[in-house]
């Protein structure tokens, strides 16, 4: 057991709060996962956009 402020927190607690974080860790990592891929989808379209307005903005030759 551990003594804080508010008094004595038992093992169990603490296991509980440790597989708590855990858990909110992994769904942060999967998340990030989930941003880092949509953040790569939108750059891939910017590239995409950036290139057809390039490509109306240069003069056509005839």
């Amino acid at each position: 057991m551990l003594l804080n402020s508010t008094g004595v927190i038992a093992k169990s607690q603490r296991e509980e709060e440790s597989a708590l974080l855990r858990r909110k860790v992994e769904e942060l990592n999967k998340n990030t996962a989930r941003l880092i891929v949509e953040a790569g989808k939108l750059i891939q379209e910017s590239k995409q956009l950036s290139a057809q307005i390039k490509s109306l903005e240069t003069p056509a030759r005839s």
